[in-house]
């Protein structure tokens, strides 16, 4: 079942043909139970127990999946994911984290930005588990039959080429059977990377959800306990307040105004929540009738990280606000315009959201004054893969997504060049009622 950690290449190689999953974790126990959950799992189990291990192990052989410990002495799992994405052969192999650190979103996000596709909180469940390694292996089973049938074909087309001249009737369909399997690998290429983009995104919605039921609890024991005692403070100050010197007046005077400073604050903290619960809603797939301004700051709210002090946004909501949409689509296709503004604008910049009525459709629209789209790039902009960012540091779906996302519910995506400098993306749905 598995593959000791530094095997020789002497070792048996018979189950070459069984795809491999890598394990790295620096306790020899983890690795045992992770190792003892994969053993009904068609697939080799690779065992690393730091992180220069596991960039060996990666370097070595091919993996379907990587699943990361993110607390490693010296080597963490983030540097290990980084320098795995940096590095052509090993940058494309999904890295799912394990990590026990259910509440702490920076880390979180930043497994996200290293390149994660996935995180499994400890203790792993192992029925989760099992399913999350079968989808990847199934991926990996997928790319490596590809792999193998366009090598054989490259094989009978150089057989066929060899007859190509004197029978142009068979070239001619040689060649229409080269377009056609270079588009159904192109399909198939689009449609594997869409499906981990989807379970990425599910992923960060049922964190989110998870995040904003676990604040939400202790919120409302903290904001019902803090109105109680403003209740019973305005109730005895009238009673306490003539026998307190100057002194104890000013004391009295300053908690109050403390302890309605804090009811502001958990006020602040409540609206937080309900941003969050607004994007975490990843699970409807029905049509549903939704606020765009809802939408909207909740996607602001989950990027908030990335803008922080460097872009400014503006935000302007027409009425009626309220559009027929899947709602997560609708989530999904804002966050893709936004994170592309961001990108587009190297320093300190500008956003623009609006949404109003027009005619027969509902408008949204992000404005950055970023960098802008050459003419000569403008055709190739929706193409699924096709990115102006560094390797690395883009798929080149986020437009492409988008776009598809917009014309399920029946509408257009349009980029336009803003005068004075940057891109203004209009997405245009059609109201109903």
């Amino acid at each position: 079942m598995s593959l000791p950690e530094g095997a020789g290449e002497a070792a048996p190689r018979s189950s070459d043909k069984r795809a491999r999953v890598l394990v790295v974790d620096d306790v020899d126990a983890n690795l045992l139970a992770i190792e003892t959950l994969l053993r009904d799992v068609s697939c080799d189990v690779v065992l690393a127990s730091n992180g220069n291990s596991a960039l060996r192990q990666l370097l070595k052989y091919d993996f379907a999946v990587v699943l990361l410990d993110v607390q490693m002495p010296g080597m963490d799992g983030y540097e290990v994911a980084e320098h795995a994405r940096k590095n052509p052969a090993t940058r494309d192999v999904p890295i799912i984290f394990l990590t026990a650190a259910h509440s702490d979103e920076d880390r979180v996000l930043r497994g996200y930005g290293s390149g994660a596709v996935d995180f499994l909180f400890k203790p792993v469940s192992a029925p989760i588990l099992r399913s999350k390694v079968r989808v990847f292996l199934d991926l990996y089973n997928s790319r490596r039959q590809i792999a193998d049938a366009k090598l054989e074909l490259e094989r009978a087309n150089a057989e066929l080429q060899k007859t190509a001249d004197a029978k142009a009737a068979l070239a001619e369909q040689f060649q229409r059977a080269n377009q056609e399997l270079a588009a159904a690998y192109r399909d198939l290429q689009t449609t594997q990377a869409r499906l981990i983009q989807s379970a990425k995104m599910a992923s960060l919605g049922e964190l989110v959800a998870g995040v904003a039921h676990e604040i939400n609890n202790p919120l409302a024991f903290a904001a019902g306990h803090l109105r109680t005692a403003l209740k019973s403070l305005q109730q005895v100050t009238p009673e306490v307040t003539p026998a307190l010197t100057d002194a104890g007046k000013t004391l009295w005077s300053k908690a109050d105004n403390r302890l309605r400073e804090m009811d502001i604050g958990l006020e602040r903290i409540r609206g937080l929540v309900i941003k969050l619960r607004t994007f975490s809603r990843l699970d409807e797939g029905e049509r549903k009738y939704v606020s765009v301004q809802e939408s909207v700051e909740s996607v602001l709210t989950i990027l908030g990280y990335r803008l922080k002090e460097r872009v400014s946004v503006t935000t302007e909501f027409g009425e009626p606000d309220i559009v027929e949409c899947y709602p997560s689509l609708l989530n999904q296709a804002v966050m893709n315009l936004v994170a592309n503004a961001v990108d587009a604008m190297s320093g300190e910049g500008a956003l623009a959201i609006r949404s109003y009525v027009e005619g027969d459709s509902h408008v949204i629209s992000v404005k950055d004054n970023g960098s802008g789209i050459p003419e000569s790039l403008r055709q190739r902009i929706f193409d699924p893969f096709f990115t102006t960012k560094p390797a690395g540091q883009g798929t080149g779906l986020g437009l492409s997504i988008t776009d598809a996302i917009v014309r399920k519910h029946g509408g257009t995506l349009e980029l336009l060049d803003v005068p004075e400098g940057g891109t203004l993306a209009v997405i245009r749905l059609p109201r109903n009622g």
